[in-house]
């Protein structure tokens, strides 16, 4: 057997062990779902899982990050593609575009976030969720846009970009959304719309 056919299988078993977990943590919790359930959905020996995987956390957390890595990509294509814009209206796309792509995972999202942020079993070298990949990124992103707009007279006054950006963060929690979402019935685009129209597009002149 070739090493690149290794790696190649390698990689599918990964794939299949963090589709497994995904599907049972967004189903069951994070709490609920033990390795070895992970490993016998998934159909491989516990050893194998534990030899990519040593706990639930490194699971949680490669979740997230992937998860991540393609909502950055979608974000930073959707600010290059419309640069030209102005910069309220470059916020309000990085909104929505946030908005959707959290209430499309909302389930898993939901019980990740929730056991990152109470310290309970998906910690990976990280203390708290500020101090995460996922929310500096975030945060860079809505400040940066909020200084341009207050360097360049388009922002409200009092507009203060680090502490305007966290709020906007924490409006963004999944349990937030999914609060929101059960209470007001509205689709995500709908969500994304009262948002933008009743919190950031208040941020400009």
């Amino acid at each position: 057997m070739s090493s690149i056919y290794k790696r190649k299988e390698s990689q599918e078993l990964s794939e299949s062990i963090l589709e497994t977990a995904r599907a049972l943590f967004a189903e069951h919790g994070v709490d609920a779902v033990s390795m070895h359930q992970i490993a016998k959905t998934a159909g491989v020996g516990q050893g194998t899982l534990y030899r990519r995987y040593s706990q639930k956390g490194e699971l949680c957390m490669e979740l997230m990050e992937g998860y991540f890595d393609r909502l950055q990509k979608d974000v930073l294509h959707s600010l290059t593609a419309n640069a030209s814009l102005a910069v309220k209206e470059r916020a309000t796309l990085v909104i929505r575009e946030l908005v959707l792509n959290l209430m499309n995972n909302i389930q898993l999202m939901e019980t990740i976030y929730a056991a990152i942020f109470a310290g309970r079993k998906c910690e990976k070298e990280i203390s708290t969720f500020f101090e995460s990949p996922p929310y500096q990124f975030l945060f860079g992103t809505l400040q940066g846009l909020l200084q341009e707009a207050v360097d360049t007279g388009a922002a409200a006054p009092g507009v203060c970009p680090p502490v305007n950006a966290h709020l906007l963060i924490s409006t963004l929690a999944p349990q937030s959304l999914n609060h929101l979402r059960d209470q007001t019935g509205f689709s995500p685009e709908e969500l994304a719309a009262v948002i933008n129209r009743t919190i950031v597009l208040p941020l400009f002149v």
